[in-house]
């Protein structure tokens, strides 16, 4: 008993131990019963005067649909999953499987799946307990792929192991996916079989294109010092190793980063908090920590990845990773740094990442879980609740998202979180466009970059059921404003002549027109003057200040875009010294763009003049006649429009945050004039 004991007590069986005997030997499955029988008793509890399910019999399959038992623990303060048993099988058998209810520990043994559900009406039927249940098709897909062929595989897949009609458990289940996903021995990662692999294949021109560049370049990279990836092939059987600037590896990263999965919220949580992580694409098997660190390798280089765009999905699931580990996660950080993701369930932007809040209070939770209640109402009580947590003001500070709010009943200072702010921009910073306030950075809690209310606090205060009252007061007023920076897009298409060419096309039209923009923005801003900022600077240099918020001076990599784009909007040779960088980067090996402005914080804003002639960088949303305000507790300014007619006086609709240069550090705050102010 004690042998059974220590064997149960095992890791779960990894495609890596076959290859690699450090780490780990393949041994019996560690959750296993003496008679599929004794499942029914444990997962489906009969109630009185209900039928009771029998056991699962291979050769008597009973054709009805499955149905669950509620899952509670009325003799234990642990609570309970249901974890699966993966039967194993070959690919064109029927996918089998059965549930056992179980105590959530540390001591469990198995793997949990993560992977995109898809469309909620492509379903697919696999048999559990004997019985039919319809299960996203791409899980049925992702478990096909994952069963061994001569033994069961201990599982945790979310669409079945949580009844999916209970919304009841649904909500004590969330609370739970952080401790499932981090007590699992490994994360699975499904992106797609073989035959969706296919659909991703290439042009023979644009797969020549690829090999002949990656032939050139590899001449230039150190090979030696590279990582090597791991793969594991399941035709075969075998592990091998590539090169991350392989053209194997190259191609397979083209067509993985691309998949649905990484801009999913939920996968966020379910890596960040894992041990292990190992990704099925195709027949390969990939470790996640191999593909971070070939990734992290080949960003180095100033190589044209045909996958760069999708690198921000990616990299920012790995950095909340170290933001996890390091346990000073806040909820509006967290939510800022995954605007980008889609959830078929609105509420779910908000529950997804509350798993990664916070660690070292011991709280599973920082929100309530509710599928019953509203998207606005969820989304009210989150905006009050990060108010009062951070006493700040700094929730209504946000990067500006072109695509507006389909909630019409929702107040302009609570943030809509469904919007998703995921483009085919590319940016240098990771995650993207920052907020004014900074509040993604975890360390800018103790440290803000901006005190324009000289670190006054805030408590939130209501007047019935929506306006928000502040304490401020209108400083200035905006009477010019430039166009709407839109970002440069860069060439991430590849499969086909016709489609690379379009891509060009594309990515030179609008480095041309934000060309023309930065002109405007200059003549917002009079840099042609010879008189001085209120700053005692140049109009020049307090332009150039306004367009970094202030981080010229901080990032040598900033100082030469902004350097490029001065001299390129020059007259009369600008245009003439634009082609000609354009070439020679191009014929060099080197970026025409460093890509720092837009991913700063520039995009999706404009250059604003105000009244009193200060200079400013705000919302795309921003108009003449918007009001300058400083509020106590929020350490930029806001941009705030006046409500109309018929509606009270001193009440306000938010517009955004800006960036105000000569004002960001206190020096026009004054108390004395601060009175409430009600935000509808």
């Amino acid at each position: 008993m004690q042998l059974a004991a220590r064997r149960a007590r095992r890791s779960i069986l990894s495609p890596w131990s076959l290859a690699l005997p450090n780490l780990g030997k393949r041994v019996e499955p560690v959750l296993r019963w003496h008679s599929y029988s004794s499942i029914t008793s444990q997962v489906f509890r009969s109630q009185p005067g209900e039928k009771t399910h029998t056991g699962f019999n291979p050769l008597c399959r009973d054709i009805s649909t499955l149905r669950y038992n509620p899952l509670d623990s009325p003799q234990s303060t642990r609570p309970f999953i249901r974890l699966l048993e993966l039967y194993p099988g070959r690919a064109s058998n029927q996918v089998e499987a059965s549930l056992k209810e179980v105590s959530l520990s540390s001591e469990l043994e198995y793997e949990a799946v993560s992977y995109c559900w898809g469309d909620p009406k492509d379903v697919s039927t696999i048999l559990c307990n004997g019985q039919q249940l319809h299960v996203p098709r791409r899980l049925e897909v992702a478990l096909r792929n994952m069963r061994y062929l001569e033994r069961t595989r201990m599982l945790w897949a979310d669409a079945i192991c949580i009844n999916q009609s209970d919304n009841a458990e649904k909500e004590s289940q969330v609370q739970l996916m952080r401790t499932i996903f981090s007590n699992a021995q490994r994360t699975l990662i499904f992106l797609g079989d073989a035959e969706e692999k296919q659909t991703h294949k290439m042009s023979k021109f644009a797969l020549w294109t690829v090999q002949f560049g990656l032939s050139i370049f590899k001449r230039r990279v150190d090979l030696l010092a590279s990582p090597q990836v791991r793969v594991w092939d399941g035709n075969d059987g075998r592990c091998r190793t590539v090169d991350p600037f392989s053209y194997e590896f190259y191609l397979e990263l083209i067509g993985m980063l691309r998949m649905p999965w990484f801009q999913r919220a939920w996968v966020v949580q379910e890596v960040a908090v894992s041990a292990k992580a190992t990704i099925f694409w195709g027949s390969s098997q990939y470790d996640w920590e191999d593909v971070i660190k070939s990734l992290k390798f080949m960003s180095q280089f100033y190589f044209p990845l045909a996958f760069i765009v999708t690198l921000e999905n990616i990299s920012t699931i790995e950095e909340e990773r170290t933001f996890y580990r390091i346990g000073q996660n806040r909820l509006n950080g967290v939510l800022l740094r995954h605007q980008r993701c889609l959830a078929t369930d609105p509420r779910d932007k908000i529950y997804s990442f509350c798993g990664l809040v916070e660690t070292s209070s011991g709280r599973h939770n920082p929100v309530r879980i509710s599928y019953e209640d509203d998207v606005g109402t969820i989304y009210r009580e989150v905006a009050l609740k990060i108010l009062d947590e951070d006493q700040s003001l700094d929730l209504l500070s946000r990067p500006p998202a072109l695509a507006g709010s389909r909630m019409n009943n929702l107040p302009s200072w609570v943030p809509d979180w469904s919007i998703s702010s995921a483009s085919t921009l590319t940016y240098a910073r990771g995650h993207g466009p920052l907020s004014l306030a900074g509040v993604e950075v975890p360390s800018s809690k103790e440290t803000p970059r901006f005190a324009a209310s000289r670190g006054a606090k805030y408590s939130p205060k209501l007047s019935g059921a929506d306006a928000l009252i502040v304490e401020g007061y209108q400083f200035d007023k905006i009477v010019e404003i430039g166009p709407i920076f839109e970002g440069v897009q860069i060439p991430n298409t590849v499969r086909s002549l016709p489609e690379i060419a379009r891509e060009w096309k594309r990515c030179l039209s609008t480095l041309y027109r934000a060309r023309n923009l930065f002109v405007r923005w200059q003549q917002v801003a009079d840099v042609r003057s010879h008189g001085l900022y209120i700053t005692g600077e140049t109009m020049r240099e307090a332009f150039l200040q306004t367009l970094s918020a202030a981080e010229i001076n901080d990032s040598e990599r900033l100082q030469l875009e902004l350097e490029l784009w001065d001299k390129g909007t020059s007259f009369p040779f600008g245009l003439m010294y634009s082609a000609f960088v354009l070439v020679r980067n191009f014929l060099t090996n080197r970026p025409f763009l460093l890509f720092e402005i837009q991913g700063r914080y520039a995009l999706h804003r404009r250059v604003v003049r105000t009244q009193g002639g200060l200079l400013g960088l705000a919302s795309h949303a921003t108009e003449v006649g918007d009001e300058v305000v400083i509020c106590k507790g929020s350490s930029v300014p806001l941009i705030m429009r006046r409500c109309g007619e018929g509606e009270g006086e001193g009440e306000f609709r938010l517009i955004g945050d800006a960036y105000v240069h000569g004002i960001m550090r206190g020096e026009a705050f004054d108390d004395d004039k601060c009175q409430n102010i009600l935000i509808k």
